[in-house]
């Protein structure tokens, strides 16, 4: 039956499952963790599919082909390169230009190759899981309390209401109120975000009921008000009326309408403490320092239910409905001018050792600021994988110390020009290594083991008895979390306290995020997240592994978290130049994938892995030589060079593009994403290696000479909503993915887009040029190859355009023309003097 005209005015993002008393609350015993793990093996939580087709069997024999290709095809280069420099003639070039050019030349080839293989082999056993989650339902009370971590560090380019969104949604998730404890970051010391998470304690008394009575989906207000209307919830789930399982439609419309209000009067205030903060930030300067604070906004809840009162001033009716809260936490750690803070890994130590002495929580959840809870029991399907992996038993489900969460994004173009998606690292290269010893962290989106983040070696590789001593040398001198970390490694719930009233239990969390507690300890080194790198996520990951420790992957459906990502070139690539800088500063540190110990206990395709992700930087290096390469013509050398390319090595060259292209349609089949987000993927890895990535290498190479720490952008975060403005259209949309801001990253990208349709030209207009006397066949080879270089590139060309890339081909045509122009005219020059 059709909803009346009345109740179509609103499309409601609606119930996923039936409003119940959302879940019974007792107090879990210290074996909950163990019962469950040892529960009945009919049902298990999770079970684990190794992926077995054809289609991952023609996968790993082409990888295995085009391996042999690559050592047939560089013991024909070597050999054809040592004929080529004894020759007396060597095509013109001088002996020692002939070696610089071999050695070069098989040098960047030889690292292509092996970048490759690094990449290719730890994909070849991927597995699938799928989570049970219905079955955590029968008995609540033995779920294991949980504490999430939401950072922040700049409200500037973090919105305070997206912080507050992300809190309201963690609290209203499904998961037991009086086992859940959010710790909220503020990094900055600002007052709008802790007046924002203020506000949001506030709305949560009546948001998380409202969410529980109707269960709506997703359970963030922004992305839920604002479904289908151009805004952050493009992605909630909308039903029509014969579908609601809730409470009466008519009921469910009225309370909505209520809270809808309620909500954008939060947003309010919000809005004027972020515009009174603005100018008392400026003169106040920079959030470097700052004392420390801990404060209680949401006391813990109680172990039995809560039932609203019947009241007829209420705004909504709760009278049958919990409406216990989750515990909320406002936690700013102490900075002062001339100490290390060492970012966010900082940042989510200072929680980790207020969280001890507050809830103790064994596992942990680590959500960025603008990443959401999208999908309500995201919560229990994390949970399952700890508890128990794979329907194996307790000493399996021990073993793992976190579990990965796919990252995915509101906002993003439709066309995803700069693969924000990365939809190949998180659904191939993330699901092959779930098959080894398990996925990369990736910073946010993540389950822990808080054991694990102790420095704790898994049950499996542990001296007998299992006994761990909670050093002060390493883990600080504070006798309660001493204490706390004793009770979490044997499994014990010692008394804990997040109440407003306990002052003792928040005088020792605030003393526990003081900026010299750490001095003298093995807090970033050996405990907690690693200090020395902008990627905390991998190195801390890395670490884990390296004790032996696995890790888990998992794709909730729908997805279990959302946030923001840049669509502005600018702002993407100054991202992209943060991961790769971070990811070059962990291979030259104690954290080196090729050197670290772990010996037995890291797999090794696992060890490859990391490798491939900690110098995969350097490939900017050979790339932007190789596509400058149309301009090493234009500096004179003796009689030139036009050796063209022999019949063998094009025909290698044909081998292994055709093999290449053989893997990529196969990669796409057995991982489910889509050719086309395969190939935005190679479109923006090229962006990347000739900007980026080049410039990551600068940096991390003067701080190796220096000793001088780099400094980093934050990416903005800032999401456009369909509620502040009145979206026009997909430009006004998507108006950050128009908007040029030119940066220094651009211009080697732009240098070689422009020699490479200059040589295109060149070759179009019959002018000279380094093939220029070489045979038709061979003289295609360098313009397929510009064209190759071209096209990888188009995305930065349309970047630069702006709002002008509408008008593609006249633009490209003229961008040409004056690239040719620029590069032809001191080729003539120069051509002119040698002669």
């Amino acid at each position: 039956m059709p909803p009346s005209a009345g109740l179509a005015t609103e499309s409601l993002p609606a119930a996923t499952c039936p409003a119940k008393k959302d879940y019974a609350y007792a107090a879990a015993s210290p074996e909950s963790e163990t019962k469950l793990a040892a529960g009945d093996e009919r049902a298990p939580l999770v079970q684990t599919t190794r992926i077995a087709t054809t289609t991952i069997k023609l996968y790993r024999l082409t990888i295995f082909v085009r391996i042999a290709i690559f050592v047939l095809f560089f013991k024909w280069r070597i050999t054809h390169a040592a004929r080529a420099i004894s020759s007396t003639d060597a095509g013109g070039i001088g002996t020692s230009k002939a070696v610089t050019f071999w050695t070069a030349s098989i040098a960047g080839e030889l690292w292509f190759a092996l970048m490759w293989v690094l990449d290719q082999l730890p994909k070849t056993m991927p597995v699938r899981r799928a989570v049970d989650v219905a079955a955590l339902d029968d008995d609540d009370a033995l779920l294991p309390a949980m504490d999430v971590f939401v950072t922040t560090a700049d409200p500037g380019k973090e919105p305070p209401l997206a912080t507050a969104n992300t809190v309201l949604s963690i609290l209203a998730a499904g998961y037991p109120a009086g086992k859940v404890t959010c710790y909220v970051s503020d990094d900055a010391g600002a007052e709008v975000t802790r007046g924002a998470v203020v506000e949001a304690a506030r709305f949560a008394a009546l948001w998380v009921p409202f969410c529980r009575k109707h269960g709506v989906e997703p359970r963030n207000p922004e992305a839920y008000f604002n479904a289908g209307e151009g805004g952050g919830g493009g992605k909630a789930r909308v039903v029509a009326r014969g579908r609601y399982k809730g409470m009466a439609w008519p009921e469910l419309v009225r309370d909505r309408r209520r809270v809808r209000r309620e909500y954008e009067e939060m947003r309010l205030r919000i809005d004027a403490l972020q515009a009174a903060d603005g100018a008392h930030r400026r003169r106040r300067g920079a959030a470097d320092d700052h004392a420390g604070v801990v404060q209680v906004l949401i006391d813990s809840a109680g172990s039995a239910p809560q039932l609203g009162v019947a009241d007829g001033s209420k705004l909504i009716d709760l009278a049958s409905v919990d409406v216990r809260l989750p515990a909320l936490v406002y936690v700013c750690r102490e900075k002062r001018r001339g100490r290390a803070h060492h970012r966010k890994a900082g940042a989510m130590n200072a929680l980790l050792r207020a969280s001890a002495v507050l809830s103790n929580a064994p596992f942990i959840l680590n959500l960025d600021c603008d990443h959401y809870v999208n999908n309500s029991q995201a919560l229990r399907a994390g949970i399952c994988f700890m508890i128990e992996r794979g329907g194996g038993g307790a000493e399996d489900a021990g073993a793992v110390a976190f579990v990965q969460f796919p990252q995915r994004f509101d906002g993003v173009d439709p066309g995803d020009r700069y693969a924000n998606h990365n939809r190949v690292f998180f659904d191939c290269t993330e699901l092959g290594l779930d098959g080894i010893q398990g996925p990369i962290y990736v910073g946010t989106g993540c389950f822990f083991r808080r054991v694990a983040l102790y420095g704790v070696d898994p049950p499996r590789w542990r001296p007998l008895g299992g006994g761990v001593a909670a050093d002060p040398a390493k883990f600080g001198e504070s006798a309660p979390f001493l204490t706390s970390v004793r009770a979490a490694v044997n499994k014990q719930q010692p008394e804990q306290s997040h109440s407003r009233d306990d002052g003792d239990a928040i005088a020792e969390a605030s003393a526990l995020v003081s900026c010299a507690y750490e001095d003298g300890t093995a807090w970033g080194r050996d405990v907690g997240w690693v200090y020395g790198t902008v990627t905390e996520d991998v190195a801390t990951g890395f670490c884990m592994h390296r004790r032996g420790w696995r890790s888990a992957y998992y794709a909730a459906a729908p997805d279990a978290f959302r946030g923001t990502a840049p669509i502005n070139l600018t702002d993407r690539l100054h991202q992209v130049l943060r991961w790769a800088a971070g990811s070059l500063e962990i291979f030259f540190s104690r954290n080196n994938a090729l050197l670290a110990g772990g010996g037995r206990r890291l797999h090794p395709l696992q060890r490859a892995a990391y490798l491939n992700t900690t110098v995969y930087p350097f490939t900017s290096l050979f790339l932007i030589a190789y596509c400058l390469s149309p301009a090493i013509p234009l500096i004179p050398a003796g009689g030139g060079w036009s050796a063209a390319p022999t019949p063998t090595y094009v025909a290698f060259l044909a081998a292994l593009m055709v093999t290449l292209a053989a893997v990529a349609v196969l990669e796409t089949r057995w991982s489910g994403i889509a050719l086309g987000e395969w190939w935005r993927n190679e479109q923006f890895w090229m962006v990347s290696a000739t900007s980026a990535y080049l410039a990551a290498v600068a940096q991390v190479a003067l701080k190796v000479a220096t000793g001088k720490e780099i400094s980093f952008k934050l990416t903005s975060k800032h999401l456009a909503s369909a509620t502040t403005t009145p979206v026009a259209g997909k430009d006004r949309q998507y108006a950050e993915l128009y908007a040029v801001r030119w940066t220094v990253l651009m211009a080697p990208t732009a240098a070689a887009l422009a020699v490479n349709v200059a040589s295109m030209a060149a070759a179009g207009g019959g002018g000279r040029w380094w093939w220029w006397d070489a045979p038709s066949a061979a003289a295609a080879l360098p313009v397929a190859f510009n064209v190759w270089v071209v096209v990888h590139l188009y995305p930065f060309a349309l970047g630069l355009m702006g709002r002008r890339s509408k008008a593609v081909s006249p633009i490209l045509f003229l961008f040409a023309v004056v690239a040719y122009l620029a590069v032809r005219f001191p080729c003539l020059v120069l051509q002119f003097h040698t002669d």
